[in-house]
């Protein structure tokens, strides 16, 4: 084999493997369905739709391939980076792949499976997709083209009347075009403005950028010297950081250089005793907010003005720090200047949840409510797709409609994927709370895997493991958790959290004894007394810790109280303090709750009888040998 085949082998095989950017990616057709990966877009026939982006980068790793064998090692080379994730998320993937074959692209080909081997793309009738290079040179398809119409002046007459039909169909039946906007982000790059600071700050900070923005494939990184030709808005992102006192402050800023305006800036101190980690948490707070400005604006059908755009901006960072009336503030702003912009309406929704949850006055909070699902009505009557409006309704409508729900976040799933995974999540902890541990689990590793940057929907994972006792395979994900968060101090809050679960009460204590963890006295000497107490296995220093832990105000027995509770014995009380926090029932510390006389009228109360009845469903629990007496009744 000659030296030149062998580097057409090595470059080919390079090319399978090397991570595939969406927004890098050109389009592409599979029979009649076309593929626009940069927007995740299939065409077919007068319909568009939005796939996931993890769906969107298999597909294109088989296509890759040319009809050749991928194994999933290869794809998660390409697809998660090399990142190793379980092998139910893979299969989820490419199974969700098969349903946009049969159902987004019209049955235009088929994955098939190759047993312990991996996967391959055929056409529906079986048979390998050409590709590019067997396809016929454009100079023979033009000699083609003038033969023909040569020869069959009359199939012109009839093909121009076809085209005029054709072209009257496709203005009455068109999709909604795609926003004239920009999915790429020029890094400009971030400077030390300080030489005690290290060398390497900026290089370690625009990788981590990098990685957080191509993790998913959603947006783009690109570090041109200048931005790209054309009327579409160009972004590029930038910042200094400096030392102040015994903090780093990191200044960001997000301009449109076509205008020069700055669409968004923000100013964050880091300890600078963790100087190591702050280019990776750099890395996640932009693209956490810069991916959510984005990926809604790239809903509307025209690009957004600065100012509008500006404010949505604004509003991602307040709705991901939880801001509240903050949220909600500039979310109207938003809809105020464009009264069409269906994802506007739904962030005005979510300000008004956020806004709600905050709210003592149980008859202002339940107004709040109210004028979220009318601005989440006000969304979905702009735009049926709006999956943010049709999962955040979730949260609006009565808490005990489990039924209702379930049934709003399967349709947010069903129409268009959101970046953040979010409606997976929401699902998720919704199954949690009616015992579907199992199915929850499922929820929780899509939604890592749309973005593996957000704390919340790892920790989410990890718990759910832990309830089904596979805390092993829980640890990477409470460490990702643990990484992505913005409080410094999250694997002191989580040991304590969870050594209740996990029986790791040792590390709990020695977290508890140190005044360096922040938390009120009365609660810290009321959990330290229950975890030595479950230490030690005494009846007596259990019965105090009890004593002490019902002491505690009610604002302040929290859920790591009722499973506290739940662990030394005390399960009426456990019960009662968790009445209305039902995803706590399904721990392995609240077992004996299970068995409580007044667990079947609380779960009643609660409505999650009838949701056990309507949907035909039953808690994991009560599939198991040891099923409990609440399990007959359903």
């Amino acid at each position: 084999m000659s030296g030149d085949t062998l580097q057409s082998q090595g470059n080919e095989i390079g090319h399978r493997h090397a991570p595939i950017v969406l927004a890098h990616e050109q389009s592409f057709q599979i029979g009649d369905a076309e593929f626009r990966p940069a927007t995740r877009e299939v065409r077919f026939a007068t319909r568009t739709s939005i796939i996931e982006p993890r769906v969107m980068q298999v597909l294109i790793a088989l296509r890759r391939a040319e009809g050749a064998v991928v194994n999933k090692d290869d794809l998660l080379q390409s697809c998660w980076g090399g990142r190793i994730v379980g092998e139910d998320a893979i299969n989820r993937v490419v199974s969700r792949l098969r349903g946009v074959a049969e159902n987004e692209a019209g049955g235009q080909f088929r994955i098939e499976t190759i047993t312990k081997v991996g996967y391959r793309l055929l056409s529906a009738s079986g048979e390998a997709l050409a590709t590019a290079k067997d396809r016929p040179s454009r100079a023979h398809a033009a000699r083609r083209r003038t033969v023909f119409f040569a020869q069959h002046p009359m199939a012109i007459a009839a093909g121009l009347l076809l085209l005029v039909m054709s072209a009257g169909t496709w203005l009455w039946f068109r999709p909604t075009p795609a926003a004239a906007h920009s999915m790429m982000v020029r890094l400009s790059g971030f400077r030390a403005l300080s030489a005690d600071l290290p060398t390497t700050m900026r290089e370690s900070i625009n990788a981590e950028i990098t990685a957080a923005f191509n993790v998913d494939g959603l947006i783009g990184v690109s570090t041109t010297t200048a931005p790209t030709p054309g009327p579409a808005p160009a972004y590029s992102l930038d910042g200094t950081l400096y030392p102040v006192g015994h903090s780093i402050r990191v200044i960001t800023r997000f301009t449109n250089e076509r205008s020069g305006v700055v669409l968004w800036s923000d100013s964050t101190d880091y300890a600078s005793d963790q100087i190591s980690k702050i280019p990776h948490k750099i890395a996640v707070n932009v693209g956490t907010v810069i991916r959510c400005g984005l990926s809604g604006a790239a809903t509307y059908r025209k690009s957004l003005p600065d100012p509008v755009l500006s404010n949505y901006m604004q509003y991602c960072q307040e709705y991901w720090s939880y801001g509240g009336s903050r949220t909600l503030h500039f979310a109207q702003r938003v809809v105020a200047a464009v009264p069409d912009f269906s994802w506007g309406w739904s962030a005005v929704a979510n300000g008004f949840m956020q806004t709600a949850d905050a709210e003592r006055d149980g008859r202002r909070a339940e107004a709040m409510r109210a004028a979220g699902r009318q601005a989440e009505d006000k969304a979905l009557a702009l735009d049926r797709s709006n999956s943010e409006a049709l999962a955040h309704k979730a949260y609006l409508i009565d808490q005990r409609d489990w039924v209702g729900q379930e049934a709003l976040f399967k349709s947010a799933i069903a129409v268009r994927p959101l970046d953040c995974g979010c409606e997976h999540y929401g699902y998720g902890l919704k199954l949690e709370s009616v015992g579907r541990v199992g199915a929850a689990i499922e929820q929780f590793r899509a939604a890592t895997d749309m973005l593996a940057l957000w704390p919340d929907s790892q920790r989410a994972l990890a718990r759910a493991l832990v309830a089904t006792g596979r805390s092993e395979q829980a640890r990477p994900y409470i460490e990702a958790a643990i990484a992505l968060s913005k409080n410094p101090n999250s694997d002191k809050r989580i040991a304590v959290t969870d050594g209740i679960e996990t029986g790791d009460y040792a590390a709990a204590i020695t977290v508890l004894r140190s005044p360096q963890f922040q938390i009120p006295e009365d609660s810290r000497a009321a959990l330290l007394a229950g975890y030595q107490a479950l230490a030690s296995g005494e009846p007596k220093a259990k019965l105090k810790a009890i004593q002490g832990l019902l002491a505690l105000p009610k604002d302040k027995q929290s859920d790591t109280v009722a499973t506290m509770l739940g662990t030394l014995g005390a399960n009426r009380q456990a019960l009662q303090v968790a009445a209305r926090k039902p995803w706590l029932f399904w721990r392995r510390s609240m077992r004996g709750v299970l068995n409580e006389p007044d667990f079947p009228a609380v779960a009643t109360q609660l409505g999650l009888m009838t949701y056990w009845r309507t949907s035909r469903t039953k808690p994991d629990i009560c599939l198991t040998k040891s099923k409990f007496p609440f399990c007959r009744m359903i």
